[in-house]
């Protein structure tokens, strides 16, 4: 791992705890998280195994328009039983396959999407460009 993944894991670290502090979950769980979630998905860089966490964070947020319960219990079905129909993140879909299936508990799909939901990232340039042409190419195939 190089340098710059190192540090971006910490910073994510620093930034979930502090998200953690406040909405008073257990450190605990941001440390299942970080094993068990960023083994596939970073934090801001993009890879060839899994959308970053900040784009998951920004889509759900943005296609629910804010509404974190809406984007919540959809996020908790996708954990639950991950299907291209239940996927929100269709063009993450195409580009990676739908997430295989994870062990997780209905208490780890419960902590992971508060975890993921209520984390305030800094949001790169790259993001709100990635999110806008996606827009673009859905509403272009819309037309066809």
């Amino acid at each position: 791992m190089n340098q710059y993944n190192v540090l971006m894991k910490i910073v994510l670290f620093v930034c979930l705890a502090g998200a953690l502090l406040q909405a008073h979950v257990d450190e605990n769980v941001l440390y299942d998280f970080e094993k068990r979630c960023m083994t596939c998905h970073d934090t801001y860089n993009r890879n060839k195994i899994a959308p970053p966490l900040v784009s998951v964070n920004q889509m759900y947020l943005r296609i629910f328009d804010g509404n974190a319960t809406a984007a919540s219990e959809r996020m908790k079905a996708f954990l639950s039983t991950p299907s291209k129909k239940l996927a929100v993140l269709q063009p993450a879909v195409k580009l990676f396959g739908v997430m295989p299936k994870q062990k997780l508990s209905s208490e780890d799909i419960e902590n992971f999407v508060e975890v993921l939901l209520t984390t305030e990232f800094e949001i790169p340039d790259w993001v709100n460009e990635h999110i806008e042409s996606h827009k673009r190419e859905e509403k272009e195939a819309r037309q066809k």
